[in-house]
């Protein structure tokens, strides 16, 4: 692997604490089916048994119907204590050469999983999560585990651990984190490409568009006729539609009286989250359930996908914009080609 690809892939797609503190009824209901936890410092201090804090959690993903399973590097001496514990029921593979992906691959292929519905949880992010990022898994980085009763040497590697990452994270990780959070779900050629039948029987019940080169171009104080029409047709779906812009109030006051079921949030400041979090609030409508359109990485996409949402990236529908908008063209123009090569992206052809 390149160097670049190698740091790319060593930013989780999420933090937690410890594998208690993560949500995964929100990952099922992403469509996620495997769990996939690593051992040594993630369900177990370092060459220790298993952590029976971290018993609950497994049992409950295993009742729900979860399929799930350990995935560690080490011996089978370190994890045969899991079989008195859980028994057949909890998939348990040892040396597994993480972050190579070939143990991994065969994992999958006996779980009957797929990488693109499965998630990898563990301590280290140069071998679980570039591991899991490679396959194209959901990863989840948490903190090793530090007790106090546990042997100097032990708190003294966990901390190294944690100040490794911290390290990386604040120096080049950022970099790719940001790369990570400009990258869409999906692309379209513009919003009448969208299929939102499609999306509402998903489960979505909420679109936050943009307006400048989105809905219309750059610098409309109108909305046309097709999409006005457009616009009904998502309502009668059942959908809640709210227009969300970094432009000024006078302009999109004017589009907000023409839009009469269809709030107008302008001056949104992009790709902060705060204004758009109180519209969601306000509905009551969960980030899970949310659509996110726009036609810029760097302020619709980021913002969608820091929400939790689905992100969908439409092509600007002209040249003209804001004189900045146009220098940040030139960053988009250099990254596009490699996201619609993103395992997790996919491009819309009608």
């Amino acid at each position: 692997m390149r160097i670049l690809d190698i740091l790319d892939n060593a930013v989780p797609k999420e933090k937690a604490e410890n594998v208690r503190e993560i949500d995964y009824n929100r990952l099922q209901r992403l469509g996620y089916n495997t769990i996939l936890f690593d051992y040594d410092n993630t369900i177990a201090v370092w060459r220790e048994p298993f952590d029976m804090r971290n018993k609950e959690v497994i049992d409950r993903l295993i009742q729900s119907g979860m399929k799930v399973g350990v995935v560690t590097n080490g011996p089978q001496s370190r994890v045969r204590n899991l079989k008195e514990i859980f028994g057949n029921q909890l998939k348990v593979y040892h040396s597994m050469r993480k972050p190579g992906t070939k143990e991994l691959r065969r994992v999958l292929s006996e779980m009957k999983s797929k990488p693109e519905k499965t998630v990898i949880i563990g301590d280290l992010f140069f071998t679980d999560i570039i591991a899991g990022n490679r396959m194209g898994m959901y990863s989840i980085l948490v903190s090793p585990i530090v007790d106090i009763s546990q042997k100097w040497y032990k708190r003294v590697m966990a901390r190294i651990s944690i100040g490794v990452y911290l390290l990386f994270f604040f120096t080049v990780g950022w970099i790719f984190r940001i790369n990570r959070l400009a990258t869409p779900h999906r692309f379209a050629n513009n919003v009448m490409d969208i299929d939102f039948d499609s999306l509402k029987e998903s489960g979505y019940r909420l679109i936050l568009f943009d307006f400048d080169n989105t809905l219309e171009e750059w610098g409309a104080s109108t909305v046309s006729r097709e999409k006005k029409l457009l616009l009904s047709r998502i309502e009668r779906l059942g959908m809640n539609i709210v227009l969300v812009s970094n432009g000024k109030k006078g302009r999109l006051g004017k589009i907000d009286d023409e839009l009469a079921t269809i709030k107008v949030l302008s001056r949104a400041r992009k790709p902060l989250t705060f204004k758009a979090k109180k519209v969601l609030k306000d509905l009551e409508i969960p980030p899970y359930q949310t659509i996110v359109v726009g036609d810029q990485l760097f302020t619709d996409i980021i913002m969608g996908n820091l929400l939790g949402a689905y992100t969908i990236k439409t092509e600007p529908l002209s040249e003209r914009e804001f004189f900045w908008t146009r220098l940040v063209r030139r960053v988009e123009r250099m990254l596009l080609k490699k996201m619609k090569r993103h395992p997790n992206v996919e491009v819309m052809d009608r």
